[in-house]
């Protein structure tokens, strides 16, 4: 806790989204009990700042993430509708305490993500980092199953309550009544060096590239359909307007009808980049951050990409869309790529390490195709013609130089 927060009213407490939230991630039992010993008088204002949260906070049922962004968008027309007005101005202060606890809300709904990790019945959170060697089908049950093939298929059949592996094995699901009637997330892990391809309930198709994961139903019901993605994936989205079809990942949400897009979400990585070949998606933001933006509409042939650091979003052009996904196809080009970024790809793509003293600069840019059908050796010796490096090859490590440095060894 930032010392700062002792000499705030509980009014400002309040109106602090950084406080509200620390606040939301108190411990009553532990941390509570030790401010009220430390700091007395700064524990009655967390109480009050409490009390007027749950003065406006509704109990009886969850409050689902477009009803918050409902209810904000209702508060601001008012709040605009007549500033000079009396009883606009008396209850000023309370829409910006509405507004502030309407955050609380959200980072209920937002720690969706986190609060199902905690549930043995919820597997599709990605609780693990264990390396593996061979991709991997988790099934909501806890079973895991090794998909022995380098580029693997899993296809799921609500019809007949089973999960079909590389066109071959048929993974029966549970048959107990009780099981069938709850929504159970299964989950695929694919390591680096992996593809998988992966044909839903409804049709829509998803291939995986390496280093991914993603979570997904046995079957969609309900009124939408919703899957959690951790890495690099191209979606065929199947058709319906009466059930949208949302990606989650940890910064961002994408809300399609029937779409084509690739959407690269890496933990590593600095941004997350939705690229739309056909159709129409919305992105929104699904962190605590910049919270009551609109969501923002992408258009076929338009890339978005989203700063983690600055926590911004850039929309552009992209005649050549198409070109993000020829990795489902084995193929990777690039034009004018800097050339760290070529190296990372190239790693997740063949489950290797770059080595070198320093990265390059960002203005070292170049363009090229790779065939990733071929081996590392001969991806190796187009990406040395193209960028001017020497490298060496020592087991799943490259060594790399530009030609007047000494290659970096260990």
């Amino acid at each position: 806790m930032e010392k700062k927060y002792l000499d705030y009213t509980a009014e400002e407490m309040v109106d602090d989204r950084n406080f509200l939230i620390w606040l939301s991630h108190l411990s009553e039992n532990q941390e509570l009990d030790a401010l009220v010993h430390e700091h007395p008088q700064f524990a009655r204002k967390v109480s009050q700042a409490r009390e007027m949260i749950l003065l406006l906070k509704v109990k009886e049922a969850p409050v689902l993430q477009d009803d918050i962004y409902s209810i904000w968008e209702n508060i601001v027309q008012v709040d605009r509708a007549d500033q000079s007005s009396l009883k606009i101005r008396k209850y000023h202060k309370f829409i910006k305490y509405a507004a502030a606890v309407i955050f609380v809300m959200m980072l209920s709904s937002l720690g969706y993500w986190k609060i199902l990790s905690n549930n043995k019945h919820q597997v599709y959170v990605f609780q693990t980092n264990k390396p593996i060697q061979q991709s991997r089908l988790i099934l909501s049950s806890g079973k895991e199953i090794d998909l022995k093939k380098d580029e693997s298929t899993v296809k799921v059949n609500a019809q007949n309550n089973a999960i079909r592996v590389n066109n071959d094995s048929i993974i029966k699901l549970s048959s107990n009544p009780e099981d069938i009637e709850k929504i159970a997330m299964n989950q695929v892990v694919v390591p680096f060096g992996k593809k998988l391809s992966l044909e839903l309930a409804d049709g829509t198709k998803v291939w995986l590239n390496a280093g991914s994961k993603m979570a997904f139903p046995d079957r969609f019901s309900g009124s939408n359909r919703e899957v959690f993605l951790e890495g690099e994936a191209y979606f065929d989205v199947t058709p319906d307007k009466n059930k949208p079809f949302f990606v989650k990942t940890k910064e961002i949400v994408v809300r399609v009808l029937g779409t084509k897009f690739n959407l690269s979400a890496y933990e590593a990585d600095r941004e997350v980049m939705t690229i739309l070949v056909e159709g129409k998606v919305s992105m929104r933001e699904n962190n605590g951050i910049n919270l009551f933006g609109k969501e923002i509409l992408l258009n076929s042939h338009q890339k978005a990409v989203f700063d983690k650091t600055n926590l911004t979003t850039t929309v552009n052009q992209e005649p050549n869309a198409e070109i993000f996904a020829a990795w489902t196809d084995g193929w990777f080009p690039f034009s004018k790529e800097p050339l760290n970024n070529v190296f990372k790809k190239v790693e997740r793509y063949y489950n290797v390490q770059f080595v070198y003293n320093e990265p390059f600069p960002s203005t070292d840019l170049i363009s090229g195709k790779l065939d990733l059908k071929d081996s590392i050796e001969e991806v190796m010796k187009v990406l040395a013609d193209v960028a001017n490096v020497t490298y060496e090859i020592e087991q799943d490590k490259i060594f790399i130089k530009h030609n007047n440095q000494m290659p970096m060894r260990k």
